[in-house]
């Protein structure tokens, strides 16, 4: 896995996360129970980062605990 952090041409800020061959394998494998944790201090981040999978949507929220502070942006692709 690859993390970093750019500016890109916008002058806006970009986390790069690059998963390889062998982290994508181990999503398919395991959806639900796979999940990477960046620590968001080894990047100079405010904040850090999770990757995880799941087979739907529905089963991406289910993984996740959200709560009254929790921003969840959708895809306007899925609103219907």
């Amino acid at each position: 896995m690859i993390k970093a952090t750019t500016t890109g041409p916008n002058g806006r800020k970009m986390l790069l996360i690059g998963l390889s061959f062998g982290n994508l394998d181990r999503f398919r494998e395991q959806p639900g129970d796979t999940f990477i944790k960046i620590d968001g201090s080894e990047i100079g981040l405010p904040i850090d980062v999770m990757i995880f999978s799941g087979e739907t949507e529905a089963d991406l929220a289910a993984l996740v605990p959200v709560g009254p502070e929790t921003k969840v942006n959708i895809s306007d692709r899925l609103k219907s």
